[in-house]
């Protein structure tokens, strides 16, 4: 036990201890140093963790002495917001945070004469998994921004903040992330989630420009929300049910639905369900790492662990449907709105927003096989989507556009970076990866859920669409005999390499992964009700993943075995372009047209008007806000 309590501590303060030291003004060698142990001290605590962990330890077997901690710290950290709400001079911000201090003063006074009820950390599986994405995934990125800092401090704006507060921040992160995680006390989950809109705030802000600075306002405004429905939906719970763990709440499910409902909302302004997206898209200004951190192992995770935790509080209430309903609606609303962007982090802005709906959605179903669906896109989502943001962090500082028509040619002018996102992009759509295996898997289990099954087959098909079409942009390139790998810094070169090659090793033991973990934890959650649930379909899953994916594997393999034996340049052929081509080592889309003027052939992709921004979302927000008010409706049923 004293192993398993050190390596929580190491999780959780680790990173805030390194991240202080950043605050010390260390410079160069000496911080890139700094980042470096952190990360790699995190991955090793996170790693190893999972083989120390029971299901419910107390804390530190200090249980007063944390709780008397999270009473003076929960105050601290929402005056923090309220002075930032003034430094903003917003309005919404300083009211809320002035309703979550009253909330939490009445609660100290109430329960101030009540022994103090003993903190519990939840060391199970599904916090294992998220331990695991935050601690490997969210170092790895860390790691990254060593060398993406670099270069972006050179031609960041005068405004921008100090290196070193960026790192202190990122690395906290880590820190805050991993305690709301493992905590099971809602005090101390409220605080972690405030301390992680802290943290957002900093980092998009981190450029200081007028749009950076909007953005942060933005994202600010809309996750103290979500914290205000969590502040109210905790004070609610403890005395309701005369207890602040999360475990004890869902246990009563049904009797309880209020503060259920509340927390649901707050999970939904973290993870940018629509209406709420607007927070993540404006998210994309800040520096690359602090896009990939948010979108793959931090901030959104918190509210889809959140949500696949409130699983078995939700099923068999008449909350369900409503999330569900909510969730499915965001994944084909915002896989539509991908397909209008020709900005490509926001195609991966709003691929990251549906496939959050996607695990909403799947823990509101509420039964084994769409929890499975749910943590297996958790899983594979966050390797896929980091190393996606890093490799068009790394495109934008080189070619200086994040535009996808700007792209063309990509595959010559960087062959590295290129073939890395190719491997991230089919991750995302085809087999063997686990995203495909997750989508057949919520599909499955909303067949008896009509309205829910037509959105999620609209946004899957939706989804195929968009990835395609920016797979065939990057690759679209003339024939070069020699290729020449581009010069990137060797932190972020090792990064893309290492996320890279973690992608593929987890599409091939995606059916160990899904044996050894997704489904013991699935089961697990829903052990009370496994009599009167039908698993068969549960166990049926592995039957399908064999053959099919060694089919796969081997098809693939076989392709690229016969593309190299028969590749040779003299049977290769210039494309007709209406007209001889003409000779150039810059490209051979150019060619002769009228009086032999040489002209050049333009390639674009189309980007349907039906799918814009102002078109879909005049409409759709309204829509998801009246869905998600209806959460408050049925609790009247």
């Amino acid at each position: 036990m004293q192993i398993q309590e050190a390596l929580i501590a190491l999780l959780v303060l680790g990173p805030l201890v390194f991240g202080l030291l950043m605050l010390t003004g260390v410079k160069g060698v000496l911080r890139n140093a700094l980042v470096a142990v952190a990360g790699v001290t995190t991955i090793a605590a996170g790693v190893a963790l999972p083989f120390y962990s029971g299901v419910i330890v107390p804390d530190v077997g200090l249980p007063t002495l944390i709780t008397t901690l999270g009473n003076w710290i929960e105050p601290m950290v929402i005056l923090t917001v309220l002075a930032i709400g003034f430094s903003i001079r917003s309005w919404p911000v300083r009211i809320m945070a002035l309703i979550q201090l009253g909330l939490c003063v009445i609660g100290l006074l109430m329960s101030r004469h009540e022994p103090l009820e003993e903190t519990k950390l939840v060391v199970d599986s599904l916090a294992m998994i998220m331990v695991l994405i935050v601690s490997v995934i969210g170092s790895l990125i860390a790691l990254y921004a060593i060398g993406y800092m670099n270069g972006h401090e050179h031609h960041a704006p005068a405004t921008a903040a100090s290196n070193n507060r960026f790192f202190f921040v990122l690395i906290s992160f880590l820190g805050l992330m991993n305690g709301l995680v493992l905590v099971d006390n809602m005090k101390w989950l409220s605080i972690f989630w405030e301390g992680t809109t802290l943290c957002s705030f900093f980092l998009i802000g981190h450029d200081g420009t007028a749009e950076a600075k909007a953005s942060a306002r933005r994202a600010i405004t809309i996750n103290v929300f979500g914290g205000l429905a969590m502040s109210v939906g905790v004070f609610l719970a403890a005395h309701s049910v005369g207890s602040e763990s999360l475990s004890v709440l869902m246990s009563k499910g049904p009797v309880v639905l209020l503060p259920i409902a509340l927390l649901a909302i707050a999970t939904m302004t973290k993870s940018a369900q629509m209406p709420f997206q607007s927070w993540l898209l404006g998210a994309m200004v800040a520096p690359t790492p602090v896009s990939a951190l948010l979108h793959s192992s931090t901030m959104v995770k918190a509210g889809s662990y959140l949500i696949l935790r409130m699983s078995p509080g939700l099923e068999g209430t008449p909350l369900a449907a409503v999330v569900a309903i909510a969730g499915a609606f965001t994944f084909a609303l915002t896989s539509a709105l991908a397909i209008g962007q020709s900005n490509g982090k926001k195609v991966l802005a709003y691929s990251t927003i549906a496939n959050l709906g996607l695990i909403s959605c799947c823990a509101a179903i509420g039964t084994p096989l769409a929890y499975a669906a749910g943590i297996t896109i958790l899983i594979f989502h966050a390797i896929s989507k980091a190393l996606l943001f890093l490799c068009v962090g790394t495109i934008e500082q080189s070619i200086g556009s994040r535009d996808i028509e700007d792209m063309g040619g990509l595959l010559f002018k960087m062959p590295l970076t290129t073939n890395i996102a190719i491997v991230g992009m089919i991750s995302m759509m085809m087999p063997p990866f686990g995203m495909l295996i997750g989508k057949w898997m919520a599909i499955e289990s909303a067949v008896h859920f009509p309205v829910v099954l037509i959105l999620l087959v609209l946004g899957s098909a939706l989804t195929i669409f968009f990835w395609a079409k920016w797979l065939g942009r990057i690759t679209t390139t003339s024939y070069h005999e020699k290729y020449t790998i581009e010069s990137i810094s060797p932190w972020m070169r090792t990064v893309l390499a290492v996320i890279g090659i973690g992608v593929v090793v987890a599409s091939i033991c995606a059916l160990p992964i899904y044996e050894q973990v997704i489904r013991p934890v699935s089961l697990l959650t829903f052990s009370e009700q496994a009599s009167n649930i039908n698993i068969s379909i549960l166990d049926s899953v592995s039957a399908f993943l064999g053959w099919p994916m060694i089919i796969v594997i081997g098809a693939i393999i076989m392709a690229l075995a016969t593309g190299a034996l028969l590749f040779k340049p003299s049977r290769l052929r210039l494309p007709y372009l209406c007209g001889e081509n003409v000779d150039s080592d810059e490209t051979t889309y150019t060619f002769r047209s009228i009086a032999d003027a040489p002209s050049t052939a333009m390639l674009t992709s189309y980007y349907l008007p039906l799918f814009g921004e102002s078109r879909i979302t005049t409409w759709a927000n309204p829509l998801a806000a009246l869905i998600i008010l209806s959460l408050f409706g049925v609790l009247f049923i």
